[in-house]
């Protein structure tokens, strides 16, 4: 029963991220969509400029307030859909590090368990146990420093030298 527990827990975990990044993809669409309505709106304002500019005799004002006044709604949704992305971006980096850091704790007592039944069948010292388990809990304890060392290596801003580097310190 432990494995269906697992499965369907893993399941439902991918099912909320891939919830998410869909909502995510969907407000880019829509933002996409208005962003490609502008840029027609913007080139009518442009035609009308250069017409105006051609026709040096004009005794009017270059005036595109209807235009302006039709694209406003646009701008308005442009900006609060800039806000939700921002906000659903943020949400799905979050969710993204809870699973890390849920990982990362049952990495810790997936190790604990082993060490445990060493140090219970006399395979590892008292010491060693320690040891072990102090480290496993340091890495656990060092996640998010961890965590961003790991983001840089992946954005090659350090190489793999530095990377483990500065794994092997933070560890110590």
């Amino acid at each position: 029963m432990d494995f269906f527990d697992k499965t369907s827990k893993v399941v439902k975990e991918i099912g909320n991220v891939t919830k998410e990044q869909t909502e995510l993809a969907n407000l880019k669409i829509q933002k996409a969509a208005i962003e490609k309505k502008l840029e027609s709106q913007y080139a009518e304002i442009g035609k009308r400029y250069v017409a105006y500019v051609a026709d040096s005799f004009r005794t009017e004002q270059f005036d595109v307030s209807d235009v302006l006044e039709a694209i406003n709604p646009d701008l308005e949704k442009m900006a609060d859909l800039t806000e939700q992305i921002s906000q659903k971006d943020l949400q799905v980096r979050q969710h993204s590090i809870e699973k890390d850091r849920k990982k990362a704790f049952d990495l810790l007592e997936n190790e604990k368990r082993k060490l445990d039944r060493a140090r219970d069948m006399d395979v590892i010292t008292a010491e060693e146990y320690a040891e072990k388990l102090e480290k496993a809990q340091k890495k656990y304890d060092n996640f998010e420093i961890l965590k961003k060392i790991q983001m840089q290596y992946e954005m090659d801003i350090i190489t793999k030298e530095e990377y483990e580097e500065k794994v092997r310190n933070v560890l110590q």
